[in-house]
């Protein structure tokens, strides 16, 4: 029987996250922790707080679509919390290993990548693995192709490359990075690359731990963002994910740029100057 200690985890993350000011419960007693009680998360999810005390503490079986639905509300989770919830309960089994088939970039995503100009585009894999980056990508964020193989991932270099404060909003995005980390290790937790990636980061960078132990998931990233690029100043860009139902695993984040603005000229001046084969970043 697979474990459910992360389910119990996460959902306990989120109890004590709760506010319960905002919850349709009368006020009882003096609060010593944050977040409702067990008690009271059973109570607005219709379930015993047996039942419930069992759920966090990884000792029930797995809880049934209607029951999940129920914690969910309960908890007032987000979206992606929701799709986090239920992979934890029902996490696959059929896909162990993370071999070419997860590695190898979608071609279609590859064609659009090629079509978006000097737009910088990066097309993630599973677990923030960096499967391709255009042109502009390489010159505006990061050139992940001269980067060692075992090194092109996004969340190795956002919390072993200090290249990447880079970004404006670094905390929140970094935060996006782990969320969306956290989601492909519950959606396959019986892949070895990424609980040897999860370790590994969590030896490496005590930021990255201190992250990993808020639980927070994410699908997707804001929409806008800034980059304070080295040379070309600070770009601001409006990001589009596109992500194919076929290939749920691959996500190819496009940052693009208001026509005529001050950060599409920059950035025409920073890609003349990388294919004249001057330095950029």
């Amino acid at each position: 029987m697979a474990s459910y200690a992360p389910l119990g985890e996460f959902l306990r993350s989120r109890r004590l996250a709760s506010d319960p000011s905002l919850a349709p419960l009368p006020t009882k007693g003096v609060r010593r922790v944050p977040g409702l009680r067990r008690e009271e998360i059973a109570q607005l999810a219709g379930v015993s707080p047996d039942y419930y005390a069992r759920l966090e503490q990884g000792r029930q079986v797995a809880p049934s679509a209607t029951v999940l639905a129920s914690l969910a509300a309960a908890l007032d989770l987000d979206a992606a919390e929701r799709v986090h919830l239920y992979n934890l309960a029902h996490p696959s089994v059929t896909d162990r290993d993370s071999g070419t088939a997860a590695r190898s970039a979608q071609p279609g995503l590859i064609r659009l990548m090629d079509a978006v100009g000097d737009s910088p585009a990066v097309l993630h894999g599973r677990g923030t693995d960096v499967l391709a980056v255009n042109e502009a990508a390489r010159a505006v964020i990061a050139d992940f192709y001269a980067k060692p193989a075992g090194d092109r991932n996004v969340a190795r270099w956002f919390f072993l490359d200090e290249s990447s404060r880079r970004f404006d909003d670094w905390d929140a995005v970094a935060g996006d990075v782990v969320g969306m980390l956290r989601l492909d290790v519950g959606r396959y937790p019986e892949d070895p690359r990424l609980r040897s990636l999860v370790d590994d980061m969590r030896t490496r960078s005590p930021l990255f731990a201190a992250f990993w132990e808020g639980q927070r998931v994410a699908l997707d990233v804001p929409a806008r963002k800034v980059i304070r690029h080295p040379t070309a100043g600070a770009l601001t860009f409006d990001v589009v994910c596109v992500s194919p139902p076929s290939e749920a695993d691959q996500t190819l984040f496009v940052f693009t740029m208001k026509s005529g603005s001050p950060t599409e000229k920059a950035v025409a001046r920073l890609m003349a100057e990388w294919r004249s084969g001057g330095a950029v970043t």
